[in-house]
């Protein structure tokens, strides 16, 4: 099986190739680099430099069965950049997929289009999700929570304020639940996605324990060895500065949707997944302190 993946320098993206080129199943993998930099030099890596822009115009002298589509734009409130990226880029995709007779895709969307205050990225998504669906293409959507590893993204940043702080400041009372998913147990998602693909399934990724915020973080200092609370700030009155600033075309570095996402439980049921990828899903604190002692 010959897979292609966008997004491959990315933080999913890294993790999802270096898992594929020891899989078996996978014969090759084309993965998307916008430069030369950035390449893996893994077994059955071939890369393909170019970015979402000019996707329609690459053509793969190759079979491919399948596309990953991971690439994605989520780090601040940026409405043109969101639509750029997010939608107008899955559009090349589909095109991509079209012009070179890729039969499968499986696109990453995100947990957050169940946000009842929906910023630009879930927006976007729900925007992509829906160019995927009418396609004309096999397809797979997943949606996965926040996702972590040690100390990366932003539970990695989480972990290091405990570790400086005794009091962590937090937008909303703290009881706002999340679920969040090992990037051990989406890549063996992601692997299982690809050797048993099912056509239209549009399915959760989310870790087995979803838990308030305020435990998520008392959980990381019982994990770093240290008593840590929450200092909670009114949600409301910052959405709205925020929302007001990105506006006005001003980014702070946090996005509306990211405060929203503090003050909404974003959890899933995760049986239908479960029961078409039987994944190990192992406990939070488990795999935090797998992480930290080095383990993985």
């Amino acid at each position: 099986m010959n897979v292609m993946v966008t997004g491959a320098s990315g933080f999913i993206g890294k993790h999802v190739v270096e898992a594929m080129s020891t899989e078996p199943a996978v014969d090759n993998i084309f993965a998307l680099y916008r430069n030369k930099e950035q390449i893996a030099f893994l077994p059955k890596v071939n890369p393909v430099i170019g970015d979402l822009d000019s996707l329609p115009s690459i053509k793969v002298d190759a079979r491919i069965d399948i596309i990953v589509h991971l690439a994605g734009y989520y780090k601040t409130e940026t409405k043109k950049l969101c639509e750029k990226i997010n939608v107008d880029g899955t559009k090349n995709t589909v095109s991509f997929c079209r012009e070179n007779n890729i039969p499968r895709i499986i696109f990453f969307s995100t947990i957050n289009v169940n946000l009842k205050t929906k910023g630009c990225y879930a927006a976007s998504k729900e925007k992509a999700e829906e160019i995927v669906r009418n396609s004309g293409i096999e397809y797979m959507i997943v949606r996965p929570s926040l996702v972590y590893a040690g100390r990366a993204g932003s539970l990695g940043r989480i972990i290091g304020y405990a570790e400086k702080f005794p009091i962590l400041p937090i937008f909303g009372s703290g009881k706002a639940k999340e679920q969040p998913i090992h990037i051990n147990e989406l890549v063996d998602l992601t692997l299982m996605m690809i050797k048993d693909f099912k056509p239209g399934a549009e399915i959760y990724a989310a870790g087995r324990d979803a838990m308030p915020f305020s435990a998520l973080v008392m959980t990381i200092g019982t994990c770093i060895g240290k008593k840590v609370r929450i200092m909670p700030i009114p949600a409301k009155p910052v959405y709205w500065l925020v929302k007001l600033a990105e506006k006005a075309g001003i980014h702070p570095g946090l996005s509306s949707e990211q405060i929203a996402h503090m003050s909404q439980d974003l959890t899933a049921d995760m049986t239908e997944t479960l029961k078409l990828y039987p994944i190990e899903l192992k406990p939070f604190e488990e795999n935090i302190k797998s992480d930290l002692k080095g383990k993985r």
